[in-house]
């Protein structure tokens, strides 16, 4: 693996989305000795199987794997996640939101998430995210739209052969490898996410009964 690479992973099928969600990656700033790509997975089977088509073709340390109509406005992006991966080997996998608990029904969004708030605030570009003072949130499991690793799992394509459960399949994968996966606590929204024209529940339920049977023994007791 390169560790002065990071790989952006977007399944794509369309491309005003994509042509968007690159422009703003574009606009990134990159540390100094790191290279930034981005690999599109098009015509993929699943979000699952693109993923794993992703993960195989860069050999990249750091994977950025992300939603076409994820639009990230902190321009310090690379440098946080970084931060946050070199400041502990066992986290394995950065999300923009999650749950520290799932509910028992396993559907994410039916409980508390963190963070809470979300909101873009004028002058963002002023605000550089600190790890000591914001600090992080420790999660069962994170939201698909941007999932950020620096440890390469298989993505279960053999149960999630769709496009609902990969998320919170392979935060649970992580979690059984004994990586921690977790969400900054951050005082800026890092991203503007643009899925009400093409969000599907198609099969949701078929997944999350599938996602229950793998993994609900597993879940965190509080």
């Amino acid at each position: 693996m390169d560790e002065n690479k990071i790989c952006f992973i977007i399944c794509v099928n369309d491309d005003l989305f994509f042509e968007e969600c690159v422009r703003y990656i574009r606009w990134l700033d990159v540390p100094k000795g790191m290279k930034a790509e981005v690999l599109e997975i098009r015509d993929a089977d699943s979000m699952a199987a693109g993923y794993n088509e992703g993960m195989g073709s860069s050999d990249a340390k750091y994977k950025v794997y992300m939603h076409q109509d994820c639009f990230l406005v902190n321009k310090y992006f690379i440098y946080d996640i970084l931060s946050i991966f070199s400041s502990n080997g066992n986290i394995g996998m950065i999300g923009l939101n999650g749950t520290q608990k799932l509910p028992d029904n396993g559907v994410i969004w039916s409980g508390k998430r963190v963070p809470e708030i979300h909101e873009l605030y004028d002058g963002w570009e002023g605000y550089r995210y600190d790890l000591k003072k914001d600090g992080l949130w420790e999660v069962e499991g994170i939201d698909g739209v941007l999932m950020a690793t620096q440890y390469d799992i298989k993505w279960r394509e053999d149960l999630f052969d769709g496009w609902d459960f990969y998320d919170l399949s392979h935060s649970f994968e992580m979690r059984r490898r004994g990586y921690h996966v977790v969400v900054p606590v951050y005082k800026r929204f890092w991203y503007q996410h643009d899925d009400k024209p093409v969000l599907s529940l198609w099969d949701y339920n078929k997944y999350r009964k599938i996602f229950m049977n793998e993994y609900m023994e597993e879940k965190i007791e509080n």
